[in-house]
């Protein structure tokens, strides 16, 4: 069984038993695997593609009530084998020829093998990676090179070989909210005022505000508001690369799996639902603090009814590059379609010394100058 610090992807039902598949290759019988590049199963030996066949079939989104009371199919539908992090968590799998020894979401090395899990719920759809390895890398290193005071070894040590793609777990809602707010609504407007400079009375120029009671009506729509469920990643870092394109999500196929690791569900739909609730009231505070007129406003309430929930769970892919780096771990991502980058980097303490020292230095020489 060839070895790996994480499953090298390219160039995670019901119980994986009778109905587990592997995905062989029709000209050599090798495993096949996703190939972004070619929007098609590939055979990391002899070349051979074979196109996914297209479905009409559309990923549509359950009432949320229902969802809750009766999840789906369960188990990823095809053979995959599984770790987990004993630091960060994260449970991932992958194809079972590899082995995995090193976390991709954290670096750490260490993973302890975990059981399949058959109880998770299964995706109803996902995103394919249409981004490969390369095109990922050149985007990276396009970021990595425009961050400021950062160690000089960096990039050595960020260095894109590392980089994995992961089907990272995500739940989508829709919702139509229906907000009644009410505010005071200021008015700014200038008066001239008398006053004593230099021991001279003059007059100047002083702006208030008046406050007028304001209210109104706001319906807004939230369609496929994103919530992460994974473990590894932190929620503020898998925003970061949004958004998804969630118009091209596919109907679940273990077979774009193939491949790639796939982190299991670590938030459950009803932890989901608070996050996006909270997500979508933030959202709908700032919609109708732009509805109250004036120049400015205080004391804003909202009371809002919701209605057409409904929500979907898919796998979005993310290529992940996961290091140590002083004894840290720092992770940078980048979106597997849109192709966006974020992350997190160390700074270089002597670089941002010699910057502050630089401007100290420019400020006294200016204030010389203007002696």
């Amino acid at each position: 069984m060839p070895a790996a610090d994480a499953p090298r992807p390219e160039t995670g039902g019901a119980p994986v038993s009778a109905k587990a598949r592997k995905f062989p290759c029709g000209a050599c019988g090798a495993d096949v695997v996703w190939s972004p590049g070619a929007s098609a199963l590939k055979c990391p030996y002899c070349g051979s593609e074979t196109p996914l066949p297209t479905s009409s079939d559309q990923v549509v989104e359950r009432p949320l009530e229902e969802a809750l009371r009766a999840p789906r199919d369960l188990g990823w539908g095809a053979e995959r084998k599984s770790v987990r992090c004993t630091k960060c968590g994260a449970t991932t799998t992958f194809d079972p020829g590899l082995a995995a020894s090193r976390c991709a979401f954290c670096a750490t090395p260490s993973v302890v093998e975990a059981p399949a899990a058959s109880d998770h719920v299964r995706p109803a759809g996902l995103l394919p990676f249409a981004i490969d390895r390369n095109g990922a890398a050149q985007r990276f290193r396009s970021w990595v090179s425009g961050l400021w005071f950062r160690p000089n070894d960096l990039k050595a040590k960020s260095a894109v070989t590392e980089m994995q793609g992961v089907y990272v777990p995500f739940w989508t809602f829709d919702a139509l909210t229906h907000n009644r707010w009410a505010a005071e609504a200021g008015y700014h407007y200038t008066v001239q005022v008398e006053a004593i400079e230099n021991g001279q009375r003059v007059m100047r120029s002083e702006t208030r505000t008046r406050w007028e009671p304001a209210s109104g009506f706001l319906e807004k729509a939230f369609d496929d508001v994103p919530v992460p469920a994974s473990k590894g990643l932190p929620p503020g870092l898998a925003r970061g690369v949004e958004p998804f394109p969630t118009g091209g999500l596919v109907p679940y196929d273990p077979q774009y799996l193939s491949g790639f690791l796939a982190e299991e569900y670590a938030v459950d739909l009803p932890e989901a639902v608070g996050v996006a609730k909270e997500r979508m009231t933030a959202e709908v505070y700032a919609a109708c603090g732009a509805e109250v007129p004036g120049d400015t406003y205080r004391n804003l309430q909202v009371a809002t009814a919701w209605s057409g929930l409904a929500c979907k769970n898919a796998l979005l892919p993310v290529w992940i590059s996961a290091y140590q780096y002083a004894g840290k771990p720092f992770r940078f991502l980048v979106n597997g379609v849109t192709g966006k980058v974020d992350g997190n980097a160390p700074f270089s303490v002597p670089k941002i010394l010699a910057a502050v020292l630089a401007a100290i230095a420019l400020l006294v020489l200016l204030s010389h100058l203007q002696r």
